[in-house]
């Protein structure tokens, strides 16, 4: 073979190379996290409130800290045992919803909303609005060792209740690949306050793990556990709620080191 022919060939050889190292999965982007949150949102003031949602948890011990996660510093937090597991207890004297109410401006082809007073609204002008709703919620992030197990994560990985509920499949909302499925199952969360009957709350909790590398662009795999409750009027009892589960999302399997 000429030299003349076994350059090209030589670059087409090293482009090739080049790509499937850009391609391949890069051993220094791998890296797993857990990110759960919580919030509670009410229409109406709450009194004497003690709210208990589910905190993620492996045989029984809980993953997160009540400190990670107590919102916003509306309520005083701390992890307590209960019959379902550990959960996160949220307690305050007094919860306060205030109306608010706000118009809509324009400023150099941008829109915002602006608070005003009571006294400035007017309930026919379509630039006006007013809420009577107030939501305290947080996050945390929390990394983990890579890999995380994303396809069977109860038993394994931070979920809510672990195995101490049934969960039942059921459809996902959105399609995935074949490796996701969904499940549901009733979850106990202990809702206690005094409000008037008409005041709307809800309580929720949601736990993601999720694995991530690059190859060729960023990419993973992930579970979700979500936790809703709802109730209307003054409560003090377990309500049963509603739990989902959804796992395998993404793409697999996750690259070994």
């Amino acid at each position: 073979m000429s030299r003349r022919t076994l350059l090209p060939l030589l670059i087409v050889c090293l482009v090739l190379t080049a790509g499937c190292s850009f391609f391949g999965p890069n051993p220094d982007s791998y890296s797993s996290s857990y990110d759960l949150s919580v919030g509670v949102d009410a229409d109406e003031t709450l009194r004497n409130v003690t709210i208990r949602v589910p905190l993620p948890q492996v045989d029984g011990n809980a993953t997160f800290e009540a400190t990670d996660v107590a919102p916003n510093g509306t309520f005083d937090a701390r992890v307590v045992e209960t019959e379902y597991g550990p959960m996160l207890e949220l307690t305050t004297d007094e919860f306060t919803v205030e109306t608010r109410y706000y118009r809509y401006v324009e400023e150099g082809g941008v829109g915002r909303q602006e608070e005003i007073s009571e006294a400035e609204y007017d309930p026919e002008n379509p630039n006006h609005a007013k809420r009577t709703r107030r939501t305290a919620s947080t996050s945390a992030l929390r990394d983990a060792t890579y890999p995380i197990e994303t396809r069977t994560p109860v038993g394994t990985s931070p979920t809510f209740y672990g195995d101490g509920v049934t969960r039942s499949l059921t459809d996902c909302s959105l399609p995935y690949r074949d490796e996701t499925a969904c499940f549901t199952y009733d979850a106990p969360v202990f809702l206690s306050y005094d409000a008037p009957a008409t005041a709307r709350v809800d309580a929720s909790v949601m736990v993601v793990g999720s694995n991530e590398w690059f190859s060729g662009g960023w990419t993973g795999n992930s579970y979700a556990d979500r936790v809703h409750a709802n109730a209307t009027g003054p409560q003090d009892r377990w309500v049963s709620a509603s739990g989902h589960t959804e796992t395998g999302r993404g793409n697999y399997p996750s690259p070994e080191r």
